[in-house]
């Protein structure tokens, strides 16, 4: 192992470890299982996820999909920890857009990862800290040269502390109970060839092997605010933009802006 990967290991074991032992966490460890946001109602029955669940976020929108899902537990005592994400040309991880999505930054955990990367082995030892240490584990496309045998060990880990797992994107070794699919999507605000993006609709759908039968609902993600709003609300049109300093006019649709549908 090479020097910075034990360095990143050996922090990542000990803040883990720091958590675990803290007052916050496991404040929400008693509990069989963790709240989502009030947005995945339709699609969740009792809109909880069982701990020691693996659930996964595919789709062009995946990975504001996993933070959403993090953020019902986050709001509600659960540390949540990162790793993984924005590797190989992958969406990296913002903060501002999870914590707008409703993740708290004060209970929120990013594992960078060495130049080199991590082995095989490497991220084994880095995802069991994490899985001893917080209540839910996002992970992304750097983890997927974990083998098949390495991701059964850790999900077993996982039942066992009653954490969950979230996997961005597809990860053929770790089986999902539960995988949202965001597809679809439509950005509101552009005009042709201008304009400011301002919401995202997508359709999200759930399946998986605790899913009887696939689900599918509409979704902003993200509305507006930032945040995630089910449903979807006809945009209402702004004023057209102001001619351009030369006189000319502005050729194309106005901007629109969409409003965010009471919760």
């Amino acid at each position: 192992m090479s020097s910075s990967a034990a360095e990143v290991t050996g922090v990542v074991a000990s803040v883990a470890a720091g958590v675990a032992a803290g007052a916050v966490a496991g404040a929400v460890a008693r509990e069989r299982t963790m709240p989502l946001l009030p947005a995945f109602a339709e699609l969740v029955l009792g809109g909880v996820l069982q701990r020691g669940s693996t659930v996964g976020c595919v789709g062009p929108a995946a990975l504001s999909l996993a933070m959403a899902v993090a953020a019902g537990p986050s709001q509600h005592g659960a540390w949540v920890g990162v790793a993984g994400v924005g590797a190989a040309g992958a969406p990296s991880f913002s903060v501002a857009a999870a914590v707008e999505l409703g993740v708290v930054a004060e209970r929120l955990v990013l594992v960078a990862e060495p130049v080199a990367g991590f082995a095989e082995a490497q991220w084994a030892d880095v995802l069991a800290a994490m899985i001893d240490g917080f209540d839910v584990i996002l992970i992304g496309a750097g983890a997927r040269q974990v083998r098949q045998t390495t991701a059964r060990r850790l999900q077993s880990r996982l039942q066992s502390r009653g954490a969950v797992l979230v996997v961005v994107g597809g990860h053929r070794s770790f089986g999902c109970d539960l995988q949202f699919t965001a597809d679809r999507p439509v950005w509101e605000g552009l005009g042709q060839g201008h304009g400011l993006a301002t919401a995202r609709r997508v359709q999200v759908e759930l399946s998986g092997r605790r899913v009887a039968r696939a689900r599918r609902v509409e979704m902003w993600l993200p509305a507006s605010a930032g945040d995630m709003v089910p449903g979807a609300t006809p945009c209402a049109p702004l004023a057209p933009l102001a001619p351009l300093a030369s006189g000319r006019g502005h050729r194309g649709s106005p901007l629109m802006r969409c409003p965010v549908p009471a919760s």
